[in-house]
């Protein structure tokens, strides 16, 4: 098998091992004599089984990679100087001879229809972006094979849908195949400016450059998106290759026919990155077949747009079963009428619902660089800077907690799997555990080593988190017990007097109390939300402020630490041990 052909089969294994859920029908119509059309599909059939119908003996692929450093196809079947072979042949008669059974989208299969009248045929597989590759050409005889894809029904000029090709045509530029004799090579015809074009038609164009130019609508990646099994978002490119500003639209085509699971209404998000800078909000896509974005493109500029899936809403547990839609960009008020089909395609990752985000452990990173001070309400900067940390824990249930300490830990069982656990509070490690990681937040009570968290989930989601506790006047971690005073003496402020019992400063003279008093603690930590959080958007790094207000240590009342934070998942573990 020669090099060009077994390339072009290696690349079709590939396309359809990716993408075989999401299939189309082209229809395209053969004119009796020579035909040159262009197939925007890989079929998913051997081509036995696809031209079986076709009223043609044999079918010519012209292998566009063939050229990649020399001319295209001559008008007299010379392939001198090529490196492999330009056509790969399939033969009904001779299937000995055939030297292909697989093509890629893209491909331009040229035929002889034996029918007199037209016919129309068809072909099922799998859609790709247009790729063209153009080469010098010194005249006439040897041209550029273009492929033409259109909208529904439309019709275009040569140059109309050339525009923004980035060389010189020569010889007047468009040309297509024309003769009766399937017996003998095809002639060329030249095609007019004024003559228009339609969906499928090849044009064999002579240029003076060496272009990788695909059309005014470059879509990449051209196979289309792909969420695998493990991602939730996933990127479409489409830049506007033209010379003029146009609207640019994709729609989306979901059935259950693209795959073997039904996309849910709503699965599919989406949003366009350049404005997700600074507003990441995800619209999810509403009815089938309507756009889902448009946007007005400038000569040259790329339309980066992300599309994320709600996993949760229909990944059951079951992993690989795949998913998928079709995607249409299409140029909507541009002179070329371009159409580009790509398919979006993925499959369920068997994870779990209950450990999606945002559950698991989190640890906050804060500085504390601002204070209230009691009677205010603006923040004035501090002259240093108290950098703490907090570890929070999400459950399933939607239960957060603040933690004084946590450590994971866990076992090897017999077939050598690791299985790791979380414990806090004063749950107990197994002997046998195997310690990985100890976080310590020493700047809350030992006596009180969970605080459960106002609000639980529904708090955290909408960008608010409130965690309130006591410090006992006896307890250990006292902010006013000192070295001085390890056990504190039971004196007034002048330290001569006993002092009467409670937390009334009105028992005192002093305006900072004795160390007798509870400290009330009151946490507040806002998140910075960008409006991007989902459950199948996992950031597992977000921003904040931490406001932590102690009250009763000064008469005149509260006094308000402030700071900025950094918050980061550490794990996913959603089930936590506490006693």
């Amino acid at each position: 098998m020669k090099k060009a052909q077994a390339r072009v089969i290696a690349v079709l294994a590939c396309v359809v091992a990716a993408h075989a859920e999401v299939v189309v029908r082209q229809n395209l119509v053969l004119k009796y004599g020579w035909n040159a059309v262009y197939v925007e599909v890989a079929p998913t059939q051997a081509l036995d089984v696809v031209f079986a119908d076709w009223p043609v003996k044999s079918v010519g692929f012209y292998d566009p990679a063939s050229f990649l450093a020399t001319r295209q196809f001559a008008q007299g079947w010379d392939s001198a100087g090529l490196s492999m072979n330009a056509v790969a042949m399939w033969h009904r008669d001779f299937p000995e001879a055939s030297q292909v059974q697989l093509i890629p989208a893209g491909t331009v299969c040229l035929v002889c229809s034996t029918n007199e009248a037209n016919t129309t045929v068809s072909l099922v597989g799998v859609p790709a972006a247009p790729r063209m590759t153009w080469h010098v050409t010194s005249s006439n005889e040897v041209y550029n094979f273009v492929g033409i894809s259109l909208q529904e029904g439309a019709s275009v000029r040569p140059g109309d849908y050339l525009e923004g090709f980035d060389g010189n045509l020569l010889n007047g530029g468009f040309f297509k195949f024309y003769g009766r004799n399937q017996d003998k090579a095809p002639d060329v015809m030249q095609v007019y400016q004024s003559t228009k074009v339609s969906d499928g038609d090849v044009l064999l164009v002579a240029s003076d450059v060496q272009s990788d130019w695909s059309g005014v609508l470059n879509v990449s990646p051209m196979t289309g998106p792909d969420f695998r099994s493990d991602s939730s978002k996933t990127t479409l490119y489409v830049r506007n290759d033209g010379e003029d500003e146009r609207t640019v639209a994709v729609a989306l085509e979901t059935s259950a026919s693209y795959g073997d699971l039904e996309l849910p209404r709503g699965a599919i998000h989406i949003r366009d990155a350049a404005v997700a800078l600074t507003n990441a909000a995800w619209a999810a896509v509403g009815p089938a077949s309507a756009p889902v974005a448009t946007k007005r493109l400038a000569a040259g500029e790329t339309w980066e747009l992300e599309f994320g899936i709600d996993r949760p809403s229909f990944d059951t547990g079951a992993k690989g079963r795949k998913f998928g839609a079709l995607l249409r960009v299409t140029d909507v008020d541009g002179g070329s009428k371009m159409r580009v089909d790509v398919p979006l395609v993925g499959e369920t990752s068997g994870v779990a619902a209950n450990t999606v985000w945002p559950g698991g452990l989190w640890v906050a990173d804060v500085a504390f660089n601002r204070i209230v001070a009691p009677g205010s309400s603006s923040e004035t900067e501090t002259g240093g800077t108290v950098k703490l940390r907090l570890p929070i824990h999400i459950d399933a249930n939607g239960t957060v907690r603040l933690l004084q300490r946590v450590v994971t830990a866990g076992e090897t069982s017999n077939d050598g799997a690791y299985t790791y656990r979380l414990y806090a509070g004063s749950a107990e490690i197994p002997a046998t555990a195997r310690q990985t990681m100890r976080i310590s937040a020493v700047c809350l009570p030992t006596e009180t080593p969970i605080v459960e968290a106002e609000g639980g989930m529904s708090a955290t989601v909408s960008g608010g988190i409130a965690f309130e506790f006591t410090v006992a006047g006896g307890g250990a971690t006292s902010l006013l017990r000192h070295p001085l005073h390890p056990q504190h003496d039971g004196l007034k402020w002048d330290f001569k007097t006993a002092t009467p019992s409670g937390d009334n400063f009105m028992n005192y003279k002093g305006d900072v109390k004795p160390e007798t008093f509870s400290v009330g603690n009151r946490i507040e930590i806002a998140l910075d939300l960008n409006g991007g959080e989902a459950a199948w958007n996992p950031e597992d790094t977000k921003g904040g402020t931490v406001r932590w207000t102690l009250s009763n240590l000064m008469r005149q009342g509260p006094v308000t630490l402030v700071g900025d934070m950094s918050i980061k998942r550490v794990s996913p573990q959603t089930e936590i041990i506490l006693q």
